[in-house]
């Protein structure tokens, strides 16, 4: 019995060869836009500037030692902003999901038919993909809920901070990584294979699942394979993109560095930056902050592509019927 995640290795890098090569320019950018919601982005950055001021030690006054009483601080204006700040993110947030469970449905149609499109798949998919951010929203809050209310009530408790607390918070440390890790395995085996599941056999996700999980379950081995494989081959792409992002960021920078370097010393040599100079830098600077995004969506591509392609054989092999790709499985395996 062929062992359902190393067979379809091959099938998998073929087909993701025969979709990307020759190089599309409109499919590769569509697929960028696909990876930057399903394939994940991560990034940071951050800057700083300083100056240069006068001051006279006689002009400060000696410190009394007393801080000024709490009430004359706008603690209220604070909260308010962090609150409002909060709500903002947390909104953005799920905006983000649901977009990126919508398009979820869209990777996939724009695999199985090899026609990429955002638009019309989009709307087609927009109803089971919010089936699927609904998943998402209520696993995530039922798992806040069971982290966040002990925690919660040891801190109203006012429990201390004793060695005898800090040993017995070790066994909900452990079960908040073992929660962390089934949580992780349930979501990624609902992008592998529920949403496929919903998008043949048009299911709701907890049908879909009802439909994959005994599959899953009676080949417990070729799941626990597939599991071990698939994440050890998410860990070597992640250290390979990362590696090549940094790289491809260098080499972008070089052009960007140049104008950088010649309009900075132009500013200086008539008298100083000024502050159209700085917007200048600036938006020079957030051109080349999204030139390394772009370059790093597209490096993602044939990974993504990988992948998806990869659970698509795989579930294939789990049950004929469920084969997304079966025409093109024919043609790859000939």
């Amino acid at each position: 019995m062929p062992w359902y995640a190393l067979s379809t290795l091959d099938d998998a890098r073929r087909a993701t060869t025969s979709l990307l090569f020759p190089v599309n320019r409109g499919r590769w950018l569509r697929l960028a836009l696909i990876a930057f919601f399903v394939g994940g982005l991560g990034g940071g950055g951050g800057g700083g500037g300083q100056g240069t001021f006068n001051y006279s030690t006689d002009e400060v006054p000696p410190w009394s030692g007393e801080f000024p009483p709490v009430d004359t601080l706008p603690i209220r204006s604070i909260l308010a902003a962090v609150a409002a700040l909060v709500v903002v993110l947390a909104l953005l947030a799920l905006v983000f999901l649901a977009i990126s469970s919508v398009m979820e449905f869209v990777f996939v149609d724009g695999v199985r038919t090899r026609d990429v499109r955002i638009r019309a798949p989009f709307r087609q998919h927009f109803r089971p993909g919010l089936r699927l951010f609904g998943f998402r929203v209520v696993l995530g809050v039922l798992v806040f809920a069971l982290v966040a209310i002990p925690i919660g009530a040891a801190i109203f408790a006012g429990v201390t901070l004793s060695p005898a607390f800090l040993l017995l918070i070790l066994p909900i440390v452990f079960f908040v990584g073992l929660l962390a890790l089934a949580v992780g395995l349930v979501l990624q085996l609902t992008t592998d294979f529920v949403v496929p599941t919903m998008l043949v056999e048009d299911r709701t996700v907890l049908d879909a699942w009802r439909r994959v999980f005994p599959l899953l379950r009676v080949e417990w081995e070729q799941t626990a394979l597939y599991v071990l494989v698939r994440y050890a081959l998410a860990i070597g792409a992640a250290i390979a993109v990362g590696l090549v992002v940094v790289l491809l960021a260098l080499v972008v920078a070089l052009p960007f560095a140049v104008v950088g370097g010649i309009l900075y010393f132009a500013l200086v040599s008539t008298g100083g930056p000024g502050t159209v100079g700085l917007v200048v830098l600036g938006l020079l600077a957030a051109l080349y902050g999204l030139a390394v995004i772009l370059v790093s969506l597209l490096v993602q591509v044939p990974v993504v592509t990988y992948f998806r392609y990869y659970a698509l054989f795989v579930l294939g092999e789990f049950d004929v019927t469920l084969d997304v790709v079966p025409s093109f499985r024919t043609e790859t395996v000939e």
